[in-house]
């Protein structure tokens, strides 16, 4: 299992890679945006730690170029700033977490692990179907109509427990709970963020939605019509 850490910071690239070597993780340091770019782009990583202030090109470049690419590689996010805007524009860019500095080493890599599991974490099951809709949890593909859907790490998870749950009314603070694994964490804004991704991902210029708001309580995944 091989991580990639872009981080401009020496002192902190190398806390990060002493923390995953001791936890038996593989570490590829980059310092700037352009060659954390080059690396993501080339090569197979399991996960990826993105600084947002980077030389070149930013956190928030890398991360929507690699996204363009088609790359799925979760990625974590650090930023020396908690403001909503900045997590925002970082999930909107395809995200998967983030984490603000200073960072406990123990809960990042944990963190990381997380992403890995739930990025593969669904093997040997077959497809599933809901509508128009099948994911196929082993492969972590998406079709609508035969088509494939491009979903992020996250988007997948949400969907994959979404169609889980069909036709059930699921909370924000459930899906906060099941989804991400850190209801303390994260803010409910994150479920609304990725709610209207897969919204414009499964019914893009319809007037129908897989997902319905259910006013004042959460959400309801079902076919539309």
């Amino acid at each position: 299992m091989t991580v990639l850490v872009v981080e401009d910071d020496p002192s902190i690239g190398k806390v990060i890679e002493d923390a995953f070597k001791a936890a038996g993780r593989r570490v590829r340091l980059s310092t700037t945006g352009e060659e954390g770019l080059d690396l993501a782009s080339g090569s197979h990583f399991d996960a990826i730690v993105l600084d947002v202030l980077l030389p070149v090109y930013s956190g928030f470049e890398v991360c929507q170029r690699l996204r363009e690419q088609g790359i799925t590689t979760p990625i974590l996010m650090l930023t020396c700033r908690d403001h909503n805007e900045d997590v925002v524009r970082g999930l909107r860019l395809g995200a998967d977490e983030y984490m603000t500095k200073p960072f406990s080493t123990v809960l990042l890599t944990a963190r990381i692990d997380a992403l890995i599991r739930r990025a593969n974490g669904f093997a040997n099951m077959a497809p599933i179907r809901c509508g128009e809709i099948v994911l196929n949890p082993t492969s972590r593909r998406v079709t609508l109509r035969n088509d494939d859907v491009e979903l992020t790490a996250r988007e997948f998870d949400l969907l994959h427990y979404f169609i889980q749950n069909a036709g059930r009314a699921v909370t924000r603070q459930t899906l906060l709970a099941n989804v991400w694994g850190d209801d303390d964490h994260h803010t409910l804004n994150v479920v609304d963020v990725y709610v209207s991704y897969l919204r414009r991902k499964l019914s893009p210029g319809e007037t129908g939605s897989y997902v319905r708001t259910v006013r004042g309580y959460g959400y309801i995944f079902s076919p539309p019509g």
